[in-house]
């Protein structure tokens, strides 16, 4: 499998984790850690991946953009991470989101032409941490997070962002298993009882 060409996937681990009660990157899903599960799944698909992380972790055998900022909110994360990597583009993926379509990913890696970000639309709402951000969203992170702004949604409607339909995305990931985030422990049972 050819690697996605310029482009570095970033793992975001620097949430709070706050409904999860703990590190959501080292909880077990299938007896094995979170982060884990997005690296084996992601890293036939590129050459580089980064954990973007609030603060260093130990064993990782990855390199780590630390996101120094007071703010917090996943753009921070995002600007830390395209400042950093050595890439145009970067794939942004959470910790938390283990059933990734791979083909689904390699699609939207189809999309980016001139855009500055592809992102999918799924459960009724744009899926801004399963995206394309080319380094050309820099500028406009950066006034916004000066403004305090840290919306997500409301950056990508400033960018040129290339939206997937989910009509479109069922396509390739019918049941949108690619966006089910394990936010707390309810839903890490949940999602284990039905994959007995």
């Amino acid at each position: 499998m050819q690697p996605i060409a310029h482009c570095t996937a970033v793992i975001l681990t620097g949430g709070e984790s706050r409904r999860m009660g703990s590190d959501k990157a080292r909880v077990l899903w299938a007896g094995t850690p979170l982060l884990e599960h997005v690296i084996g799944a992601i890293e036939p698909l590129f050459s580089d991946i980064w954990i973007s992380v609030r603060e260093k972790r130990a064993n990782l055998l990855y390199p780590q953009v630390v996101d120094r900022a007071q703010e917090r909110g996943p753009m921070v994360g995002i600007k830390a991470a395209l400042e950093a990597v050595q890439t145009d583009w970067v794939f942004v993926i959470a910790c938390d989101m283990p059933f990734i379509s791979t083909r689904l990913i390699q699609h939207l890696a189809t999309l980016r032409n001139q855009h500055d970000a592809v992102v999918p639309f799924a459960f009724d709402r744009l899926q801004p941490l399963f995206g394309f951000y080319h380094t050309r969203c820099l500028p406009l992170m950066d006034v916004r997070m000066k403004q305090g702004q840290r919306s997500m949604m409301r950056l990508l409607d400033a960018l040129d962002t290339h939206i997937l339909r989910e009509q479109e995305v069922r396509r390739i990931d019918p049941e949108l298993r690619s966006f089910i985030s394990l936010d707390c422990m309810e839903d890490v049972r949940k999602m284990e009882c039905l994959n007995e």
